[in-house]
This record gives C-alpha cells, structure tokens and sequence, in this order.
C-alpha cells in the first residue's frame, strides 16, 4: 500500500499524472492554471491531500519551477505532512560546475530551492555527469533516479530482439543505460566517444574493434534534443557494416525539424519513454515510478 494519498497533476502531463495515480491505486487531481497579462502565474490545488505526490516533467522548466514552488507553498499552507515530486526529467542538472567564469552552478541552485518545497524526490535518468547521486543534488532529502533502461528492456523483449543485436551508446555518460539494457537481454554493449566543440557541434567515436558488420544495432541515449549525437552514432554504426538502426530514448525533447531530419537520416521514428509528453513516446514509466514510491 502507498503512503500517499493522491498524486497532482498540471494540464501539460495530466496524462502522466493519471496514470501514476491509477498506478498507486489513488486520486488524481489537476492543477487548475492562470496566466496574467504580464506573465505571472496563478495555481489553484482543486483538493488538499494529507501526503501528495506532486507529477510534473522539468522540461521547458522556468515557468515550471515557479508553478511548482506555488503549489507546494499550498499544500504546505493546507496541512500536507508530506510532499514528494516525481519530476521525469529533472532540469537544471548539466551545469554542475562553473566551466567559464561568470557561470552559476545551476544543479546546486535548483537543487536547494526544490529542496525547500519538497520532502522527496524521484526522477527518471536525471542527466548527471561528475554528480554521482541524486542525493548530492537534493541534500538532507530521500531521493531516487531511477533508470530508463527497464522499459526499453520490456519493449525489446515483448519485440523479440535477434540475439546478435549491438545496443549502443554515444559517450561514457551512457554507458550504465547501455549496460542496463544490454545485459537482461544478452546483448552486446558499445560504449563510444564524443567529442562536443556546441550545442550542434559533435562528433562520436565508436571503439574500432565493435562487432557491428552485418548485425542489427540500437543507439539508445537518455535525452535526445538536437539529434547530433545521435546522426553522428548511426553514421559511425553505418560506416562498421550496421545491418539496421533503431533508435531510443527516454527523454525526448526534440522538435519537428529535428525529427524530420530522423526520417532523412534513415532512422525513422525514435522511441521514448513518456516522462516528457512528445509524438515519440511508447514506453511507459508509471509502473517503474509507481514501484520506486511504493517500496
């Protein structure tokens, strides 16, 4: 049995939000939303819950975070014990040192602003590089980054992946994904090298002595937004002999453009996990979040 006793959502993830509550086996209540003319945001909690499970995706994440800070100022007001936020993806958590002088670290400021609102925290591949646990991020706070390398898993297997499939990832960053994937099926992992000179400038080495010629291969990632990496992958996949390529990913946060240029590239339609609401998403989450709240 759950220790929560509801779960809300926001109009934009109402989906996700009803679906974890159906999970949980609780009600699930949607935030009601105003904008003012000059931008401000208005949140309205239709219900007061005692322990709530507070849904929303950190993607586009600056209105986001005000709204969110709002509505746990709400619940605190209205008597909740307890305030846990699922937040799929977890914005904010790339700039987790000052690169250049003048830069904030970003990760540590959200990290203690969340941290005053909410109790509990549980995100899904939380895009963390020199910061090991999402309990760094959120200090004196139980927190849990779950994998997204369960569903994919699932997928695959109900597909029934051919048993010389290569899964592979584009950078070190990847590789636990790779791995999570590749091991329950007993699939060959590829770990590559990128190299990021921008945003849209990248180039990735895959290890010269990969077994892809004539094999199926999966490029898997957790966040696909420009799609480079990506390009770059499945043209070094192509270049050792890859039979076919799929892509993967569980977070997208791609637009139009960028999944035409999929299609151009002769990668189809990825697939992803449906933390972030995208035209991609196939995978479900609610299970494995459902499963984290619940132990």
């Amino acid at each position: 049995m759950t220790r929560y006793t509801g779960v809300y959502g926001f109009p934009e993830s109402a989906d996700g939000a009803r679906r974890l509550a159906e999970a949980l086996g609780v009600p699930c209540h949607i935030a009601e939303l105003h904008r003012f003319p000059d931008g401000e945001s208005l949140v309205r909690l239709p219900e007061t819950l005692e322990r709530a499970v507070v849904y929303r995706s950190l993607d586009r994440p600056n209105d986001k975070l005000v709204e969110l800070t709002l509505a746990a100022s709400v619940l605190r007001r209205q008597g909740a014990s307890e305030i846990c936020l699922v937040a799929p993806y977890m914005a904010y958590m790339r700039q987790d040192a000052v690169f250049r002088p003048g830069e904030p670290v970003s990760q540590t400021i959200v990290g203690e602003w969340l941290g005053r609102c909410f109790d509990r925290f549980v995100c899904v591949e939380p895009h963390l590089h020199r910061t090991h646990t999402l309990d760094e991020v959120f200090v004196g706070r139980p927190s849990i980054a779950l994998s997204g390398a369960g569903p994919i898993v699932e997928r695959l297997r109900a597909e029934g992946v051919p048993a010389g499939t290569v899964i592979v990832g584009p950078d070190e960053e990847s590789a636990p994904l790779v791995e999570g994937i590749a091991g329950p099926l007993g699939l060959v992992p590829v770990v590559g090298r990128k190299v990021r000179r921008g945003d849209r400038d990248v180039t990735v080495e895959l290890p010269p002595d990969a077994p892809m010629e004539g094999r199926p291969v999966i490029i898997v990632d957790d966040v696909i937004s420009s799609g480079m990496t990506i390009f770059c992958c499945a043209r070094e996949a192509r270049a050792r002999g890859a039979s076919s390529l799929r892509v993967f990913g569980v977070h997208a946060l791609f637009g139009p453009d960028v999944a035409a240029r999929f299609e151009a590239e002769g990668l189809g339609t990825p697939l992803s996990c449906d933390g972030v609401p995208h035209p991609t998403n196939g995978l479900p989450l609610a299970r494995l979040i459902a499963d984290a709240l619940l132990s």
